[in-house]
């Protein structure tokens, strides 16, 4: 029984999130018929001035503002406060105080990020409202006690201060899931980058591998041709050693290549980056709170493959900094221009400069990685903070003459 009603309030929940608009439209027309009613039904006393037109004007105008209570909240409070005091000033019998209420918690839940402008419309409207009650207090032919405009200050004040507490709980909320993004989003960069360096050891060694085994069967054959004629059984014992240093080096190349496939053979079939995932790149960063624009300009050129790679991994590598070390709110740029002569590529942001640390730790290549590669194609590469806050990273790679012919 009580998971089958836990499960159906979540559903109305969800259901309430997902349509607020029509929310507050049945919230409005419930105050504004249910407010018409009472002050027909309900008898005269006291001081009390019997219900005319303009009594059904102010019910229905004053919950006409709840239609407005989460997209232009403040600007709703306004109007719903003087509707309301208008309200008790004539002093018509019930009234539409609950909408008040409401309109005081949505200005404090709904108000925007500038909370100092909310609590200035919040509480000019307090005053107001407490103004008009004492006023009734005050004046002979009010009836109106004084403990009253001590409840009034109370249930205004704490609905706009329940407000508040569910605007910082969203607030929250909402950091929590972008860190967690971040912290996933550098999780799957770090993991990325280890499996990088890791191979690029392997690819490092299969290289020594293979210019050792290279280098002494050039230098075996050499010696083999110079004696070949002069004596030919030390010639076949030479070409003896070519043949057995290169089943050598076939089969070092053979195992390099075995732990390069072993656990690994989908991401083996997989095409190194270019410049078209730069599009998932932007989904990724942007998924961790950072707000990024990728732009190419110029006239795109057919780039050799290792260099549209060097450039990828730049941009990448950067703005994997960005996340880490630039903190949050963070707006970064990456700007990629094809040239006559080299392709620019410059990524600048408006964090807190930390990605100045010249490496990531762990796994990461850091600053170091991406000078590496830019100069692995003869390029210039500068990193450091900004004169106005934030951070640049500056690539220039020389494209080569074949391709801009």
């Amino acid at each position: 029984m009580y998971s089958s009603v836990m499960a159906w309030l979540t559903r109305a929940i969800a259901w309430t999130d997902d349509n607020p608009r029509l929310i507050d439209g049945l919230l409005a027309a419930f105050f504004a018929i249910g407010g018409s009613i009472v002050i027909t039904v309900v008898p005269i006393e006291g001081s009390q001035t019997e219900s005319d037109v303009l009594a059904y004007l102010l019910i229905v105008f004053s919950a006409a503002t709840l239609l407005w209570r989460r997209s232009n909240p403040l600007v709703a409070l306004l109007i719903a406060v003087p509707l309301v005091t208008s309200f008790w000033i004539r002093d018509y019998p019930g009234g539409p105080d609950a909408v008040l209420w409401i309109m005081f918690y949505s200005a404090a839940r709904h108000g925007g990020p500038n909370r100092t402008m909310v609590w200035r419309v919040v509480g000019l409207s307090l005053i107001a409202i407490l103004v008009v009650a004492t006023i009734g207090v005050i004046v002979p032919t009010e009836d109106l006690p004084l403990v009253a405009v001590f409840g009034i200050f109370v249930i205004h004040g704490t609905t706009a201060a329940v407000g508040e507490a569910f605007y910082q709980r969203a607030q929250n909320l909402d950091q929590l899931e972008k860190r967690t993004a971040a912290l996933e989003a550098d999780l799957e960069t770090k993991a990325a980058l280890a499996a990088v360096e890791e191979r690029t050891r392997i690819a490092r060694e299969m290289h020594d591998i293979i210019a050792h085994g290279m280098s002494t069967v050039v230098i075996q054959s050499r010696a083999a041709q110079s004696i070949l004629d002069n004596d030919p059984a030390r010639a076949r014992k030479v070409l003896e050693v070519i043949e057995q240093t290169g089943r050598e080096s076939v089969d070092d190349m053979r195992r390099m290549l075995g732990v390069l496939r072993h656990g690994d053979d989908e991401a083996e079939l997989q095409p190194q980056p270019d410049f078209s995932d730069f599009d998932k790149l932007h989904e990724q960063v942007s998924s961790a709170g950072v707000d990024v624009d990728i732009a190419i300009t110029g006239q795109k050129l057919p780039l050799p493959p290792g260099l549209e790679l060097a450039g990828y991994r730049v941009v990448q590598e950067a703005l994997t900094n960005v996340m880490r070390h630039a903190g949050r709110p963070v707006r970064v740029e990456a700007q990629i221009t094809y040239g006559p002569e080299a392709l620019a590529i410059r990524i600048t942001d408006d964090g807190l400069g930390a990605a100045a640390e010249p490496a990531t730790g762990g796994s990461g290549l850091g600053l170091m990685g991406m000078q590496e590669r830019v100069e692995i194609y003869n390029g210039s590469f500068h990193a450091g903070p900004r004169p106005g806050g934030g951070y640049c990273v500056d690539v220039s790679l020389p494209i080569p003459s074949r391709v801009t012919t």
